[in-house]
C-alpha cells in the first residue's frame, strides 16, 4: 500500500510540473506574439507623428493675426485651441497650423504639423507601450501645438488683411500638398473683413457673383474641394461685418468646393 501511495504522490507531482510547463509555455508564446506584432507595426513617421500609411484625415487652423485680440478674445481663443488640439483631432489625423500676416508672402508655410499619435489609452498593455504612447502625445503633440499660441497673436494692427491670398496659399500649401483622403476641414479665426489693394471690405464688400467675374476674383479664387469649413468670427467691426460680409464668403467657399458648416462669433 505504500508503494502504491508513493506511486500516487509521484503521478500528481509529475501531473502538477506538466500544468506549470504548459502555463510557462502559454505564457512565453503570448509573450513572443506581443514581441513581434509589436516589431511588425510600421513605426509611425517621426517628423510628424503621422502613421506609415499617411494621415486618416486633415485638419487645418488659419489663425489671422492682422488685429491685436482683446482681453476677453485671448481667453476665448485659447480655450478654443485647447479644445481643438485636445479634443477634436482625431487619432492619425494632420493638424497644420498657419497665421495670417500682413504679408502673405512671408506666411505661406505652417507654424507646425504633427499628426494625433493617440494617448494609447486604447490600446492593450501586451501588444502597445502604452506609458511610451502618452508621454509621445504630451510632449511631441500637444505641448508644441499648444506653444503656438503667442505666435498666433499679434500686439499691433496691421495696414492690410489678405485674407483672400492666404486662403488660396492654405488651400495649395496645405491641403493640395498633403492629398489627404480623409475628412478635411478648415478652422478659420479671422474677422472676414479683407483689406488689400484691390480689395478692402472696410469700404464695401461686393456681392460674390460681381467679384469672382473680376480679375482680382478670378487671381483669388481657390481650390477646397471637399473641405468642410468652421468659421471663428472676430466681431471686431459689428457695423462692417453684416449678412452681407457671410454672404460672400459663404458663396466664395462654395465656388471653392467648400462648404461653410459653422459660423462661432467669438466673445469680445
Amino acid at each position: 500500500m505504500a508503494v502504491k501511495g508513493r506511486r500516487a504522490k509521484q503521478r500528481q507531482r509529475n501531473h502538477f510540473l506538466v500544468a506549470i510547463l504548459f502555463v510557462a509555455l502559454i505564457v512565453a508564446a503570448v509573450g513572443a506574439f506581443a514581441f513581434f506584432k509589436l516589431q511588425a507595426q510600421p513605426a509611425p513617421n517621426a517628423a510628424n507623428l503621422c502613421p506609415a500609411e499617411g494621415p486618416r484625415g486633415h485638419y487645418v487652423l488659419l489663425v489671422d493675426k492682422t488685429d491685436p485680440l482683446s482681453f476677453t478674445q485671448k481667453q476665448a481663443f485659447n480655450v478654443f485651441l485647447e479644445d481643438l488640439v485636445k479634443k477634436r483631432v482625431p487619432e492619425g489625423y494632420l493638424l497644420s497650423v498657419f497665421v495670417l500676416g500682413e504679408d502673405f508672402k512671408s506666411t505661406a508655410e505652417p507654424l507646425v504639423e504633427l499628426c494625433n499619435p493617440g494617448t494609447g489609452e486604447n490600446k492593450s498593455a501586451l501588444t502597445s507601450n502604452v506609458q511610451r504612447a502618452r508621454r509621445t502625445y504630451e510632449e511631441k503633440f500637444i505641448k508644441p501645438l499648444l506653444s503656438q499660441a503667442e505666435a498666433l497673436q499679434s500686439t499691433e494692427p496691421a495696414k492690410q488683411s489678405p485674407i483672400l491670398e492666404m486662403v488660396q496659399l492654405v488651400a495649395i500649401t496645405g491641403f493640395r500638398k498633403h492629398d489627404v483622403q480623409g475628412e478635411r476641414r478648415l478652422f478659420l479665426m479671422s474677422d472676414m473683413l479683407h483689406n488689400a489693394a484691390s480689395l478692402s471690405m472696410y469700404r464695401s464688400t461686393p456681392a460674390y457673383k460681381e467679384f469672382a467675374e473680376t480679375d482680382y476674383g478670378r487671381k483669388t479664387k481657390s481650390d477646397l474641394s471637399n473641405v468642410d469649413v468652421e468659421l471663428q468670427y472676430l466681431l471686431n467691426a459689428p457695423k462692417l461685418q453684416t449678412r452681407r460680409n457671410l454672404l460672400f464668403w459663404e458663396h466664395y467657399f462654395i465656388d471653392s468646393g467648400a462648404q461653410l458648416r459653422q459660423v462661432q462669433p467669438l466673445e469680445g
